[in-house]
């Protein structure tokens, strides 16, 4: 919502709600593995970046040109990875992305 203040320059006004959530232990052991697999597929990419980064730093269309894994192979790499939701591990992978493109 933005609302103007007596000609001078708009205030923006940020409203958020709080909300406290009680789930149950399956619940909690299904966020805990989300969160894991998340965790993991980041940091399993972020390796591999930084190591194709590393091997192909002085060759820029070899670099620009290579196929790094996708979700799909780390999920046939690490089997548990599909036991949760794969929207979570999708927006782990595009936020990966966005932070190398920024």
């Amino acid at each position: 919502m933005v609302r103007m203040n007596r000609g001078r320059l708009p205030l923006n006004i940020n409203k958020a709600v709080k909300v406290r959530i009680y789930p149950t232990s399956r619940e909690k052991e299904l966020l805990n593995k989300t969160f894991g697999c998340c965790r993991l597929l980041w940091n399993q990419m972020l390796a591999e970046r930084n190591n194709v980064y590393q091997q192909l730093k002085e060759d820029s269309e070899a670099l620009r040109a290579h196929k790094y894994k996708t979700e799909k192979d780390y999920k046939q790499e690490f089997e548990f990875m599909t036991e949760v939701d794969s929207k979570a591990l999708q927006s782990a992978t595009r936020h990966l992305l966005e932070a190398f493109q920024n």
